[in-house]
């Protein structure tokens, strides 16, 4: 008898724990960061090949440079992507915990679920395009000289 009411303690504690443990889950695991715009992760790829963030740009304007209408384009950069990268995290985080209430439900299939899956993978693909459309922006506003500038620039930072 002391077995079983033992095991039943136990068993409604680990069910406790579950219950608490999913209440302090969110959904989706990087809401904050989608909300808020942020790129952590997101441009990794640009920046390990040489494409520097806007704000380095800018913090070598003299050294390059830049005329008033290219600093102009970059502070344009600078004030639109957080409303654009804001945006569509917002559309990712809803769509996220869409696909946590079907589950939360049990009414998902096997179509549904790919469907949302599918559109959520898109989202995630366009915000990422947001953040990295900069990096090639940035390239585009720069002349050949002040590019080939900004790399020797760079190089001198890591020395």
């Amino acid at each position: 008898m002391r077995i079983l009411k033992t095991s039943y303690l136990i068993f409604l504690f680990s069910f406790a724990m579950v219950k608490i443990v999913n209440a302090q889950v969110t959904i989706p695991s990087d809401k904050d960061q989608l909300l808020n715009g942020d790129a952590t992760g997101q441009t990794l790829v640009a920046e390990k090949n040489g494409f520097p963030a806007p704000q380095k740009v800018i913090s070598f304007k003299d050294q390059l440079g830049l005329t008033k209408d290219q600093l102009k384009k970059i502070n344009e950069i600078l004030t639109n992507l957080p409303i654009s990268a804001t945006v569509k995290g917002q559309e990712i985080v809803e769509a996220e915990e869409e696909l946590n209430k079907l589950f939360e439900s049990g009414t998902l299939n096997e179509k549904t679920l790919r469907d949302k899956l599918e559109r959520i993978g898109k989202m995630r693909a366009d915000l990422r395009f947001v953040h990295l459309q900069i990096y090639l922006k940035e390239k585009q506003i720069l002349s050949v000289n002040q590019w080939e500038r900004l790399k020797e620039l760079q190089a001198s930072e890591v020395k």
